[in-house]
């Protein structure tokens, strides 16, 4: 019964003996962030894959994901369309140089 009353008042009880210790540690030891991987977002970019409409060409970076798992992270946007009248490609990191 006491339990419902707490809940519904909104009070908690207090926390175990230990608890506060161990918590301020855990904010102290914050993980610094990994450097960025890919060119910068502005910067120019040729194109190095053979298969591409936009192959030899140099478009300008939009965005780049962080995430290491992801395949085409590069996302590079051309002044030139292509075929079906797109204008932004992804790739991957070895598919780019900086120009």
């Amino acid at each position: 019964m006491a339990n419902i009353i707490r809940t519904l008042t909104g009070s908690r009880p207090p926390p175990p003996p230990g608890a506060a210790a161990t918590a301020e540690p855990a904010v102290e030891t914050k993980a610094a962030k990994p450097p960025p991987i890919g060119p910068k977002r502005g910067s120019k970019v040729r194109v190095l894959r053979k298969e591409s409409y936009w192959y030899k060409g140099t478009g300008s970076v939009v965005a780049v994901d962080q995430d290491p798992k992801t395949r085409y992270p590069v996302v590079v946007r051309f002044n030139k369309v292509n075929y079906a009248n797109v204008s932004t490609n992804n790739y991957a990191l070895d598919e780019i140089e900086e120009v």
